[in-house]
């Protein structure tokens, strides 16, 4: 797994690109890393575009991902959106689901422009 992460300072949000194919440990050092940043500028907006990310995570493992999260620091105020390969669309939706349950805000969607919009509009809702 390969991943590229920057820091867009005008909208105030972390953005990573992925590719390759989904390892538990490479998965989690990404979202450190994605943390760090964020808490060395203070943001708590997420952009993952995991359009070029190969499935390699079981059903398990996605489930265990929202205890991992939160394990690094992400917090229920966080908020992020995920940009996803239509090809493992289950289990992206079953990631949503799980995520959602754990009190954590993720979003997928398949539209960059849609997903920077959900990212960039104030929201008082949960998951809104």
């Amino acid at each position: 797994m390969q991943w590229e992460i920057n820091y867009f300072e005008k909208e105030g949000i972390i953005v990573v690109k992925t590719s390759g194919v989904i390892e538990w440990d490479d998965h989690k050092t990404m979202c450190q890393e994605m943390r760090t940043l964020a808490d060395k500028h203070g943001v708590s907006k997420f952009l993952a575009d995991h359009r070029d990310l190969q499935d390699g995570l079981s059903i398990l493992q996605i489930d265990d991902l929202p205890g991992m999260l939160k394990e690094i620091g992400t917090k229920p105020n966080d908020k992020i959106a995920v940009i996803y390969n239509k090809e493992i669309e289950n289990k992206y939706r079953f990631f949503q689901s799980v995520a959602f349950l754990a009190s954590l805000n993720f979003k997928i969607f398949t539209d960059e422009e849609k997903a920077m919009q959900w990212l960039l509009t104030p929201s008082d809702n949960f998951n809104s």
